[in-house]
């Protein structure tokens, strides 16, 4: 019984480490992004609302994936 806890354990374990590399590369061309758009911009309206949209996104995966926010309403036994 002890080791098939372990084992789903350590599954979820890679499951959670796969996901936080995958949403620190995601941001990191996400942030490239905003800076090549901001660097070549020239109609700023536009290029305000594609940047806040960015941010928006970027702040999204932030507070869902690294604050864990989800953990406060999930209980002991599904982690």
């Amino acid at each position: 019984m002890e080791v098939k806890t372990d084992e789903k354990y350590e599954a979820k374990k890679k499951e959670l480490y796969r996901k936080g590399v995958s949403v620190i590369i995601l941001l990191i061309f996400l942030t490239l992004g905003e800076y090549f758009i901001g660097a070549v911009a020239y109609a700023w309206a536009f290029v305000a609302t594609i940047l806040i949209t960015i941010s928006v996104i970027k702040a999204f995966f932030v507070v869902r994936d690294y604050m864990h926010i989800g953990r406060l309403f999930t209980s002991e036994e599904e982690f």
